[in-house]
């Protein structure tokens, strides 16, 4: 009788994915990627985190339902914070490319349209609503990395996988000479593993202090919103 054929499995040693050891070895790559992960995102919705330092105090964390839809479509509800119940709402090349929103409470009975770069709407903001977004994010950290690199000035380094908002992500430090025409000389990013795309970052200054964080969570990529979504009398608002 013939022998029967044995077969052998092997466990592979390690249960990391081609990209996290390409980024192990390699943390520069992060960069092509979040790119071409951004390229193919035409709109989304998530949890807007945002916490910065302005005149000297750090503010406290404003927790924001966001929407957004390329090229700029954004709707903004906050959750939490000191703003609780304010919705802000801007179309680019709409309204005069103002902004259009009202506070929460009894405040809410009046409604604003301003210049989101204007005095009023900068009052208590480091950046202007127009700034938002994961594409701006992506932005900042690829353009000072790419330019860091360049000049051979960048040190960019893969710190781990770790969690964020339930997820997986690679967390990534990027350091830059200080006092130099970057966005910010240090940085810690928290890249999803599975979209490449930032779910948090935090922004430091010069002598290493804190400047402002931003994270997004339950992020949902594509969801196909409607262009109705991004009008005053869409029926979920409170316009």
């Amino acid at each position: 009788m013939a022998a029967l054929p044995i077969l052998v499995f092997v466990k592979t040693a390690t249960s990391e994915s081609l990209d996290t050891i390409a980024i192990k070895n390699r943390p520069f790559v992060v960069i092509s990627m979040m790119e071409n992960a951004y390229e193919k995102v035409n709109d989304y919705t998530a949890t807007f985190h945002k916490r910065h330092l302005l005149r000297g105090k750090v503010q406290p964390e404003e927790t924001v339902y966001l929407k957004f839809k390329k090229p700029f479509k954004l709707y903004m509800k906050w959750l939490k914070g000191p703003h609780e119940g304010r919705e802000a709402l801007y179309v680019q090349g709409m309204n005069k490319n103002k902004m259009a929103g009202h506070e929460g409470g009894v405040l809410g009975l009046f409604n604003w349209n301003l210049d989101p770069k204007g005095k009023i709407a900068m009052r208590e903001q480091r950046h202007p609503l127009t700034d938002l977004g994961i594409g701006r994010l992506v932005e900042i950290i690829t353009g000072d990395a790419k330019r860091g690199a360049a000049a051979k000035e960048l040190n960019l380094v893969y710190l781990g996988e770790e969690e964020i908002y339930g997820r997986k992500v690679w967390h990534i430090r990027m350091d830059l000479p200080p006092k130099k025409d970057y966005y910010s000389p240090r940085s810690d990013g928290w890249i999803d593993e599975e979209s490449h795309l930032p779910l948090k970052v935090i922004l430091y200054g010069p002598d290493g202090e804190f400047i402002e964080s931003f994270g997004y969570s339950d992020l949902r990529l594509n969801p196909g919103l409607s262009d109705a979504e991004f009008e005053k009398d869409y029926k979920d608002y409170n316009y």
